[in-house]
């Protein structure tokens, strides 16, 4: 079964229309004017004829009452907002960048489109939007994608990410791209240009969904510009200054050695190596895991997924779990391991929430991150708080609600859940004040 191309977005009301602009817009809108006028002159007329005693009170009573009434319809009608009851500036604030998502993408840029298969919205992302290899992001489970009238490539899940992953090759130019889900299948189309620079190499990696949580951040804050580079290519001077912070901290507890779970990429090396300089500086020593001692993990999504669950089952021993800046989402996050984590931001302030609620508009199911919150910020020029605090992470178990580090509960799988929060089932809260870096 073939579904319809990418979704279209209908036109805003005018500020300050109502629910009458809506009504009047109809075939049936036409006569609220004349209610409201049919009201006013048997308003009149009752109170002539009650003047003169042309009539008994009863049926002068239900005249009365039965023009109230009408005119009572037409001044609500007029005056109830055009929109759901409720909403909230955040969730005005997602819904304005869903709409601003089906813009065309510019040539060679990351894409972010809304299909609609199997009776539900799924969002689809594309990076880096270039000719060549491209990752496909899609918001179903058993998915696939292609281009062409071939066959669809299956797709594949990844740590960290609720999403469907295909690589898919595409030609230079204009395309088609065919994306099926639950037995039924759409298209969009991708332009990716006629220039070929080079594809950040994370992409071909296993920090890919990171790079592309950080893409989906951006074009949800309204930035549509080429993908040059991913956060684990390098160690940001602030998330450095987080780590050295997290090593003071952990030493001022009494802690005499910490484990450390790193990984080979530019960023994890050089945050392992700023880990050992502020330890040997601690007077703490730095071992691999596997005993009783707090544990530091510097990895990116894949790896540290894996010592989060290690951790939970008893597998690895361990005074905490010490968490990167980066590791901010929700599958490293879910397991009971005590996560504590370094931020700049509180998860569920207006401003944070803000991104959740446009990232499920524009990517159904997708997760919050900190990665895609840090591209959104950028791309709206905001600033994240000077200094960080330390939040700890923890999940209350609720049967048949639970969700597992790679995005399935026991209740099945939760692709295309419009759940816009950092942790369901969960909280992520403060235990320290900002915390002293350098």
């Amino acid at each position: 079964m073939t579904g319809s191309a990418e979704t279209q977005v209908p036109a805003a009301i005018p500020p300050g229309g109502g629910h009458l602009a809506h009504v009047q817009a109809s075939q049936a809108g036409g006569t609220l004017p004349l209610l409201a006028l049919a009201a006013v002159a048997g308003l009149v007329a009752t109170a002539v004829l009650a003047r003169r005693n042309a009539l008994p009170r009863l049926p002068l009573f239900a005249c009365g009452a039965l023009c109230v009434l009408v005119f009572s319809f037409v001044v609500g009608a007029a005056l109830r907002p055009a929109g759901p009851a409720g909403n909230t500036a955040a969730h005005g604030t997602a819904h304005g960048a869903a709409a601003d998502a089906e813009q065309p993408a510019r040539p060679g840029t990351p894409v972010l489109r809304t299909l609609h298969l199997d009776g539900k919205q799924v969002g689809v992302l594309v990076v880096p939007g270039r000719p060549g290899r491209n990752l496909v992001g899609i918001g179903a489970a058993g998915a696939r994608a292609g281009i062409g009238a071939g066959a669809l490539r299956e797709g594949r899940r990844h740590p960290g990410s609720a999403q469907t992953w295909v690589t898919v090759d595409l030609p230079e130019g204009g395309s088609t791209l065919r994306v099926s889900a639950g037995g039924e299948t759409g298209s969009l189309s991708v332009d990716t240009g006629d220039e070929h620079p080079e594809v950040p190499a994370a992409l071909s990696s296993a920090d890919a969904p990171e790079c592309a949580a950080a893409a989906a951040g951006a074009l949800v804050a309204g930035a549509n510009r080429p993908l040059t580079a991913c956060p684990s290519d390098a160690l940001s001077a602030e998330d450095a200054a987080a780590l050295r912070a997290t090593v003071r901290f952990v030493a001022g507890r009494g802690a005499e050695s910490v484990g450390l779970v790193a990984d080979g990429s530019p960023r994890g090396r050089k945050a392992a190596a700023v880990v050992r300089a502020a330890a040997r500086q601690e007077g703490v020593a730095v071992g691999t895991p596997g005993k009783d001692r707090p544990l530091l993990v510097t990895a990116g999504w894949a790896g540290a997924t894996t010592a989060a669950e290690a951790v939970e089952s008893g597998e690895t021993r361990a005074q905490g779990v010490y968490l990167a800046p980066w590791l901010l989402t929700r599958p490293v996050l879910s397991p009971s391991a005590g996560q504590l984590i370094p931020l700049r931001f509180t998860p569920r302030t207006k401003e944070a929430m803000a991104y959740a609620e446009a990232l499920s508009a524009r990517l159904p199911g997708e997760y919050p991150t900190g990665s895609g919150y840090e591209a959104w910020q950028r791309a709206r020029g905001e600033s994240p708080a000077p200094r960080p605090r330390l939040f700890a992470a923890s999940t209350a178990y609720v049967p048949g609600t639970m969700i597992s580090a790679d995005g399935e509960g026991a209740g099945g799988h939760h692709h295309g859940a419009a759940v816009a929060d950092w942790l369901p089932s969960g909280m992520i809260s403060p235990v320290s004040g900002p915390m002293r870096e350098g």
